[in-house]
């Protein structure tokens, strides 16, 4: 007896409510669907369903075994379907979700070269920063900054951030720039409120052993990062933040690194996606690209 398969029609009998209706769902003789059940019952030792001439019910055992039987071949359809998408060329509606930062400075500038080698790959991003539920809105995969809540999903870090400090050129020209944490409050600080409690983020500073905290005076505070780094890329002031939010002006020479030397960790940036599709051929490849961008 494939004790699998005898399972199979053992669930099939309990949802069509009898032996010959679940012999026509399944394409096999009345008696090969009663000798599978029976064969179960001698397996298990137990009996599963109480049979009359006109009626059938679950035993107490039946309902336990049937119940888990689901889960199993749950579990098994899962892992045929996933072992099978694993060797399958990329392709479908990949629907993602990712924080704005990530999507405007790393993600969007990179999707021509993940387009063009997958062009069976049809891309529906939204952009936002709150967690939401993947099963009931239809995302396959998250992209988020910082703590996770605890959940089921498979997240994958994909960037492990600090805390940058910087200024334009053009104000470092004028004010010089500070050498120690401690110098800062000689100079123009740009604060970052938090949007719910309304107040200034403090700025940390780790160098070894040592840690330093600063809470920006400046004449300046805002509740939106990006504005905030316009602002000192216009020159209003130092800024610190993120590394994902600085590491593009920097490169372009929009903003200039200070104390270099004095970097607290941040945040991780990850990649979240269900159990049940971590072997899906498109999922693989998005994650692998995003893992590769950064």
């Amino acid at each position: 007896m494939d004790r699998l398969d005898a399972l199979k029609v053992f669930c099939s009998v309990v949802e069509a409510g009898g032996f010959s209706r679940a012999a026509d769902r399944l394409g096999i003789s009345t008696s090969s669907v009663t000798n599978q059940v029976s064969a179960l019952e001698t397996h298990f030792r137990i009996k599963l369903l109480n049979r009359t001439t006109r009626s059938m019910s679950l035993t107490a055992e039946g309902r336990q075994c049937y119940e888990q039987a689901l889960k199993l071949l749950g579990d098994m359809s899962e892992l045929e379907e996933g072992l099978m998408q694993s060797n399958a060329t990329p392709s479908g509606t990949l629907r993602v979700d990712m924080p704005s930062v990530i999507s405007r400075q790393y993600i969007a500038p990179a999707l021509p070269k993940f387009l063009a080698q997958y062009p069976d790959i049809a891309l529906k991003i939204t952009v936002g920063d709150r967690m939401i539920d993947m099963v009931e809105e239809g995302v396959d995969v998250v992209i988020r900054i910082g703590d996770l809540p605890s959940s089921n999903l498979i997240a994958k870090t994909i960037f492990k951030t600090s805390f940058m400090t910087c200024a334009s050129p053009a104000f470092l020209e004028c004010h010089g720039a500070p050498k120690t944490p401690q110098e800062l409050a000689d100079f123009a600080c740009l604060g970052f409120l938090n949007p719910k409690s309304r107040m200034v983020r403090p700025w940390q500073f780790v160098k070894g052993k040592d840690t330093y905290t600063h809470i920006p005076q400046g004449a300046l505070a805002m509740d939106h990062v990006e504005s905030l780094i316009e602002s000192g890329k216009a020159g209003c002031g130092l800024v610190q933040q993120m590394s994902v939010s600085l590491i593009p002006p920097v490169r372009n020479g929009e903003l200039v690194r200070v104390l270099q030397d004095w970097l607290a960790p941040g945040p991780d940036v990850s990649v979240l996606f269900q159990q049940k599709h971590h072997r899906a051929a498109k999922i693989k490849a998005f994650v692998d690209f995003v893992a590769g961008v950064f």
